[in-house]
């Protein structure tokens, strides 16, 4: 019976960053994963991490210490989060970046669109269905193994250890033992499962932009193994715009009118929010907003609709404000005017064209939408948001018919929440004590992420590819070999 030094189910960030530090190290590792390909993970097909303290910064003289980033980071958690994990993880970025660039990963460096204050965000050049296969062709290299379409059913147990896991081939049902003398949980969260999404948010649908292999396995195996969930859950919620169950296609245009900061509603047809926060930190603080509303709705009157598409930006429209730092960065720019699809999102049931208020109250159910827009039309007058304190350059009345009303849904890239960890990703249980021999990394990881999602671009996979080299390096250090 062959014992592998660390055996790791999942082949996203996490999962892939684990594995090339133990292989590099000379241990031998195994990685399953679910999928047919390697390609399959959210991180495969990420934009990119945020890393500190890398060559790539130090090149472009725009270096971010572990200590800036862990420090704007931590104080965002607000102490939800384990600061000795998320401090250690941060001061991994050189080493993310050494195992990506050594495996022929091109990155550069982007801008702080969403004004963190620094520059972290490495975005992927090399293309997402090769740039994972690189990552696998070192790992071999390594000497690490690697095992497609083996979908992790239980972890194996022996004195009180976690010694292996019990999965199951995909292709004809065969199920395989694979011993380790520790394993490391990087399944990628629970995206894909619905009953999970409802425990912890409600029934309510929530867009998975993100891969729904992802369904939560790899927790519930650690939760059966004696590991306890940590308190925060959330989502790394969509950017690029409004989502709905029923929406055709991937990215349809109308999805963006979600982003522009015009009004916003409820499922009652009032207020939740202050919109500029959807527009400035739609990973973040304003999809989290949008998750507690579970549907709501953008309603535009013509003015709005064909100024915004006119005017070809966002940012242009409400006449290049010097002082909204997100538009400059992010809503100066396509892609309006895009595609004319109207009649075929009006057709699939999530948008409507409309000569009145009532017509689109009793389209969508929204009681109070009449008196909602009229209270908002009267603090355009005033441009003085007194219910949320929106900037009055967003203030824009809803007068001109037709009236565009679009029902939206939140969205997801990936679900944040898990088990409970201690700084070095070893699973806790009850007592706080270590469950031995069992690792977490990445979003399964519940002591690293907290919710609202962190405002800076890219710390979901950053937090992936560094947890991942910290749990394995914990395990190099620790278990007896």
């Amino acid at each position: 019976m062959k014992i592998y030094d660390v055996v790791i189910i999942g082949s996203g960030g996490a999962g892939m960053m684990a594995a090339l530090t133990a292989a590099k190290a000379g241990r031998s590792c195994i990685v399953l994963e679910k999928g047919k390909h390697l390609s399959v993970s959210n991180a495969a097909r990420a934009g990119g991490p945020s890393l500190a303290d890398t060559l790539l910064q130090e090149k472009e003289k725009c270096t971010v210490t572990a200590e800036t980033m862990f420090r704007h980071m931590y104080a965002f958690s607000r102490g939800t989060v384990d600061g000795g994990l998320l401090y250690r993880c941060i001061r991994n970025g050189r080493k993310a970046e050494a195992l990506l660039t050594e495996s022929g990963i091109h990155m550069r460096l982007t801008e702080d669109l969403y004004h963190a204050g620094f520059r972290a965000r490495h975005f992927f050049d090399t293309p997402a269905p090769e740039r994972w296969e690189r990552l696998g062709k070192k790992l071999t290299e390594y000497g690490g193994e690697l095992v497609l379409g083996t979908c992790a059913k239980e972890l194996l147990a022996e004195n009180g250890r976690v010694c292996g896991v019990a999965a199951e081939n995909t292709a004809d049902g065969r199920m395989v033992s694979y011993h380790g003398r520790a394993v490391i949980i990087a399944s990628g969260g629970y995206l894909g499962n619905k009953e999970m999404l409802k425990q912890h948010f409600g029934d309510i649908s929530v867009g998975p932009l993100g891969s729904r292999l992802s369904d939560g396995a790899g927790i519930s195996m650690a939760l059966r193994a004696g590991g306890v969930e940590d308190r925060s859950w959330g989502i790394c919620a969509g950017e690029f715009g409004g989502w709905h169950s029923r929406m055709k296609g991937r990215f349809p245009g109308n999805m963006r009118w979600a982003m522009t900061g015009g009004l916003l509603v409820d499922r009652e047809g009032r207020r939740f929010m202050d919109e500029q926060l959807l527009a400035d930190q739609p990973l973040s603080v304003g999809g989290e907003i949008t998750l507690r509303a579970g549907s709501y709705y953008a309603v535009l009157d013509e003015e709005f609709y064909q100024g915004v598409r006119a005017a070809r930006s966002v940012y242009d429209y409400y006449g290049r404000p010097g002082d909204w730092e997100t538009g400059k960065t992010v809503h100066d720019k396509g892609p309006w005017p895009f595609r004319e699809d109207l009649e075929k999102d009006i057709g699939e049931g999530w948008a409507l064209r409309c000569d009145s208020l009532r017509e689109a109250a009793e389209h969508f159910s929204l009681p109070f939408l009449e008196e909602t827009v009229k209270q908002y039309n009267g603090m355009c007058e005033a441009q003085c948001d007194t219910e949320f304190g929106k900037n009055s350059w967003l203030l824009k009345p809803v007068r001109k018919t037709p009236f565009y009303v679009f029902a939206y849904e939140p969205s997801a890239w990936c679900t944040l929440g898990g088990v409970k960890t201690d700084s070095f990703c070893r699973v806790l249980d009850g007592k706080q004590h270590p469950v031995p021999g069992l690792y977490a990394a990445g979003v399964d990881n519940g002591s690293c992420y907290c919710a609202p999602y962190y405002d800076t671009e890219g710390a979901c996979l950053g937090l992936a590819l560094t947890s991942g080299i910290t749990a394995a390096e914990h395990i190099l250090e620790q278990v007896n070999f």
